[in-house]
């Protein structure tokens, strides 16, 4: 019995110590602990700077610009510096996205869609996603068209919302959302909706709260599975898990309605040339499903729904901040284009003061945001240190875009004009709010049209300014969100 007893805390013992050994040369870290990792230095940290970003960044100061980190069973490296992120995202050895069950149960267990899967089944699916798209007017001065009908859906929707009431507060996260998704939405699924859509509204208030809980490098209930059973409420798991049903449900209609009304050969949208690829007697490979189908409208719903709009957002967050910025911006619009017209993107070169603003923007923005976890494909070579295969591997664009060392003057206030050299447009290398090498987001081109367009109209056709009882917030949420904003 005692022999027994023995050999099972040996035994115990053991696991415990290996749980803590870290592989050799690993980028440097705080200590691990037996199954917990560092994940109680991380959440001590959090508590005290607020966000992952800010506390993997002072960790980072310590241990420096690679650091490695073990969250529950996770190994995770977070790359901070400048050298290391350029290192980092151009090496195909971490050209990986990451595997396991917190991401394939986004797509019904099986990894799916485009923005977590890589390799050929990556380069296949992207491929296609971009040819059939620039059909539908990615891309294309039909594009500029689109984005620039929505603008002014937008702005009649402004009209007739303030006709109708006495008095009505906007928030951004309402105004922006629904006709930014449009653009993309027209193309992928033929249909645009209403801001004011009711089953719009909800999906976006789900979506908000799922990014402003829960981290593309895992959740509690990831790191630590089985509290996804004691604890499902609060790990995350119930939130994670509902929010993609009621996504699933509002995609699955979208497909059959496109199934009963879709001609084979007359595509009206992305959707009908995927089908059409799918029943092709021709068939281009066992990847191109409808399961695949949904899981590629899940990835692009959420990143248009959310990335652009928070942009938008902490674009109009600075100008309402800073009149002088949005009078400037004003003078620019009426001394190019006046009242008489609407702005295109055929205006965007003569305007560099307002493609300015939006570049501020999408750094405010992205300096409060991780990149999409990488992979380790192989064991790899980062800044000198050893990355075993799988281990997750993240960027932190606080460190390259926000941060007091990022080499921005001021990186908190909101000054367009950082970008300006005489007149010219400079964009430093740090600025990579849509990645860098080949995953770099593939939305960039919609993204870049949808920001110049929408600000430069709605400056045309407003002055904007926060509500008297309603400040604007001084925190901002974790995935990059400032809040409600009113205006």
């Amino acid at each position: 019995m005692w022999l027994v007893i023995v050999l099972f805390v040996s035994a115990l013992a053991l696991l415990f110590y290996l749980d803590t050994c870290k592989p050799k040369n690993f980028p440097p870290g705080p200590k691990w602990l037996p199954f917990l990792g560092s994940g109680l230095q991380v959440v001590k940290l959090k508590k005290k700077t607020g966000y992952f970003l800010t506390a993997s960044a002072e960790m980072a100061k310590v241990y420096g610009p690679v650091l490695g980190l073990k969250v529950g069973k996770e190994k995770l490296v977070v790359v901070c510096g400048p050298k290391e992120i350029k290192e980092c995202l151009m090496s195909d050895d971490l050209a990986g996205r990451p595997i396991g069950e917190f991401y394939n149960l986004r797509t019904w267990g099986r990894r799916r869609g485009i923005l977590l899967v890589d390799e050929d089944f990556w380069h296949d699916q992207r491929r296609f996603i971009l040819r059939q798209l620039r059909e539908f007017g990615f891309g294309t001065r039909n594009m500029s068209t689109l984005i620039e009908e929505e603008a002014q859906e937008l702005v009649d929707y402004i009209h007739q919302t303030i006709n109708n009431n006495d008095s009505v507060i906007f928030t951004s996260d309402s105004l922006f959302s629904v006709p930014i998704l449009n653009t993309l939405w027209k193309m992928l699924a033929g249909v645009r909706y209403n801001p004011g859509d009711p089953k719009m509204k909800e999906l976006q208030t789900i979506l908000a709260e799922l990014f402003s809980n829960i981290l593309m490098v895992g959740a509690t209930f990831s790191h630590y599975p089985i509290l996804k059973y004691l604890a499902p409420e609060k790990s995350g798991y119930r939130l994670y898990v509902n929010t993609h049903l009621r996504l699933w449900e509002f995609l699955h209609k979208e497909l059959e309605f496109h199934k009963k009304t879709h001609v084979s050969g007359e595509p009206r949208d992305f959707m009908d040339v995927y089908l059409d690829a799918i029943n092709s007697s021709e068939k281009l490979s066992n990847n191109y499903t409808e399961e695949q189908l949904v899981a590629i409208c899940l990835d692009l719903f959420m990143a248009g729904s959310e990335t652009t709009s928070n942009t938008v957002g902490f674009c109009f967050l600075g100008l309402i901040l800073n009149p002088e910025v949005q009078r400037k911006a004003q003078e620019e619009i009426d001394k190019v284009i006046g009242k008489s017209r609407i702005p295109t993107l055929q205006d965007r070169p003569n305007m560099p003061y307002v493609e300015c603003v939006a570049l501020e923007g999408m750094r405010m923005f992205g300096a409060r945001a991780l990149t999409v976890p990488h992979r380790a494909l192989r064991d790899a070579q980062l800044g000198g240190y050893c990355i075993p295969k799988d281990t997750l591997v993240v960027v932190n664009l606080y460190e390259s875009m926000g941060s007091p060392d990022s080499g921005y003057e001021d990186p908190e206030a909101f000054k367009p004009e950082r970008f300006l050299r005489n007149g010219r447009i400079t964009v430093p290398e740090s600025f990579i709010p849509f990645g860098y090498g080949k995953h770099r987001c593939l939305g960039e081109t919609l993204a870049r049209a949808n920001l110049f367009v929408f600000i430069a109209y709605l400056l045309q056709r407003y002055n904007f300014t926060t509500v008297a009882d309603h400040p604007p917030p001084k925190e901002w949420r974790e995935g990059g969100d400032t809040g409600t904003k009113t205006l």
